[in-house]
Parts: C-alpha cells; structure tokens; sequence
C-alpha cells in the first residue's frame, strides 16, 4: 500500500510545499537552518544550508527563487546560485522569529511571528507581504502565542488562523478581517498545528499531541480520523505517538506524520530523528478507509 520514497534526518521538519513546474516537494529543516527538496521520481534529497533558520517559504513566478520567511527576515533564495536578496526585516517585536506563512490568493505572502523564547508569551502577530509592492502590514489580528494554521478558502475570501496555545481555530473574512471568529476548537490534548485547504474547502488539521488529523468543512461537519485507527499507526511506528495528516496530491495520498515531542509538521514520517517519507495510492486508502469504516465518524 504505502512505500518509502526517502529516508532523511531532520530535527525540526515544518512547511512542505509541492511545486507544480519543477515536480518537487520542499520543506525546511528549521532548527538545522536547511532548506530539503525530493523530486517526483526520484529519492536522492536535495538540501541548501541557509545563514538562519528557515520557518516557512513560497513559491514565485521563477521556479528557481522562493521567498523565504527567515528568522529575522524576509529574502528571496535563489536555488541555482544561494543569492539571498533581502526583502524586509522581520515586522516582529524584538525577540521573535517568522514562523507559519502561506500566500493568499491574489500572491500576497501572510506569515506569523511569535517569541523565540521558552516559555511562550503572547507576543507573536500575523503579518502580510505585499507581492506588488513588497511592504509588509500588520495584520489588525489578536496577538498569539504560536501562530499556525494560516490557510484561505478556495474563492479566497475567508483566512483560517490558529494560536497552538489556545486549541482553536480562526477565520474571518479576507482581506477586510471582518467578522472574526472561531472556526472550530480541539478537543482533548490535541493542539492546531499546520492546516490546509483542499479543493472542496475542507479544512485539513493535524492535531500537536492529539494524535489525529481532522477535517473540517465549511458547513459545520466533523469528519474525524479518531483515536483507535491512530493506535493502529502507533504500534506500526514504535509505539510513538505521532500527529498525522492526510491529502490527495494528484493521484497520490500523502501522509505527514509527526512525532508530537518535537513542533513538526511535514510530508514525513518521522522516527525519532529517522524521516521516512511515503506515498501510497489513493484509490488503496480508500480501500483502508472501507476497512476500518468504523474508525471514521461524522458528528453533526
């Protein structure tokens, strides 16, 4: 059902982003201040060492250049050369570093900063680059502690947010940030790590320390991979407890799985440090799903 298409080491794996022209997944090792990318086809990994840590990236309209949210800035990276061209300085108050970030629909890069200190304070905030202009705006959003689950709708016109620390997710209207609400609330141990978006507006989440992944639709309906199929998975992967996630990646599912004693969120399963990545069929899932049906609910 499932094989390994590579097996890496990373310490802090966040932000996997599949490019369409290239065939390439990518994703950044944060604390190693490395950049990973795996080619479709192909399990040789490819790594660039970045001069600070890497908390998400994006996509441009060259192939070869992302932006990169680093830790006390914003920079184009090219690929071909390892040319970092500064953008911005980090907006974020003194003592914290980039983290989550995706672009909205119309290009413009949304990213969160929180405190780069243990404990956590409440003093991270979401920010916005704007790609014709690139300057970067505060967003009038409630301060957080660890800002995650940054994601759009497909029409573009609601953004999902999360704070780790609070066990909820967001949403408002976007771009005018009106009528903010809570989206949903985790329950259990679990916490919103990474989310996205599929083309049905589902929203996907993996839960930090809850072991699961859910997905949420826009019209209030729960559909939940709950605890006892997760166990199943605990007991393939030594007995760790891991949060996982699931999407359809052209005909493939994909599967991030996570150890929750570390912040990772990536198109990897991990063991301790030992990353295995796995691609299984689609069409094989849903067989698994049919058998473990009673695995899966659907709450009003």
């Amino acid at each position: 059902m499932f094989s390994i298409a590579a097996e890496v080491r990373n310490t802090l794996g966040e932000c996997p982003l599949w490019c369409e022209r290239t065939r390439r997944l990518y994703w950044t090792d944060i604390e190693a201040s490395e950049l990973l990318a795996i080619e479709e086809g192909n399990d040789a990994v490819m790594r660039w060492s970045l001069p600070e840590r890497l908390g998400s990236f994006a996509l441009t309209e060259q192939s070869h250049i992302l932006l990169m949210g680093l830790a006390s800035r914003l920079a184009f990276y090219d690929l071909n050369t390892g040319l970092l061209t500064q953008v911005a300085t980090s907006p974020g108050e003194s003592g914290t570093r980039t983290g989550d970030g995706r672009c909205d629909r119309a290009g413009n890069f949304v990213f969160g900063t929180m405190d780069d200190g243990y404990p956590v304070k409440v003093i991270g905030k979401f920010h916005r680059l704007n790609a014709a202009t690139l300057t970067v705006e505060t967003l009038a959003l409630p301060d957080v502690a660890i800002p995650n689950s940054l994601c759009f709708s497909p029409d573009g016109g609601t953004i999902y947010y999360s704070d780790s620390m609070q066990g909820k997710i967001f949403c408002c209207d976007y771009p005018s940030l009106q009528n903010q609400r809570v989206f949903t609330e985790t329950e259990g141990n679990g916490a919103p790590d990474g989310s996205c978006v599929d083309g049905m507006g589902y929203l996907w989440n993996a839960e930090w320390g809850g072991s699961r992944v859910v997905r949420y639709p826009a019209f209030d309906l729960l559909v939940q991979l709950v605890e006892p199929d997760i166990k199943r998975f605990r007991r393939m992967f030594n007995h760790m407890e891991y949060a996982l996630t699931i999407f359809k990646l052209n005909a493939d599912i994909v599967l991030f799985i996570r150890p929750v004693q570390t912040n990772m969120s990536s198109k990897l399963i991990y063991r301790s440090h030992n990353q295995l990545l796995f691609t299984g069929d689609w069409y094989a899932f849903h067989a698994l799903r049919k058998k473990y049906s009673q695995q899966f609910v659907c709450m009003p």
